[in-house]
């Protein structure tokens, strides 16, 4: 790790990813909206990092990825009023008719770093 600097964020830290495959007409459409969530989590207690990434394959997949400091500032997001919103939303009845394919990820973050 030479030239980097090691940013310890202690023993709980938590990932949750998402998987997504849009159907090919709302490829750009579904990456929006996961583009505009993840814009919406700046702030969030207990955030550490918010990652949107595309497939280098045209219409591929969208994964995002969140970083918190533990399983239960991740748990104490999940019953926000802002998910709340998010979930009755119009982006939210699109993106699921939008998708062929959603897979999730809960994990503990064993080892990691970042510069």
């Amino acid at each position: 790790m030479s030239g980097n600097i090691a940013h310890d964020h202690g023993d709980k830290v938590f990932v949750f990813s998402e998987t997504i495959t849009p159907i090919a007409e709302r490829a750009d459409d579904v990456l929006s909206i996961s583009l505009k969530s993840s814009e919406a989590l700046a702030g969030q207690p207990g955030l550490i990092q918010s990652m949107v990434t595309r497939s280098e394959k045209k219409g591929g997949e969208i994964c995002t990825t969140t970083i918190w400091k533990s399983k239960q500032d991740f748990q104490n997001f999940m019953k926000s009023d802002e998910v709340a919103a998010l979930l009755k939303s119009d982006d939210m009845v699109n993106i699921k008719a939008w998708i062929s394919e959603y897979k999730m990820l809960m994990s503990d973050l064993v080892a990691g770093w970042h510069g």
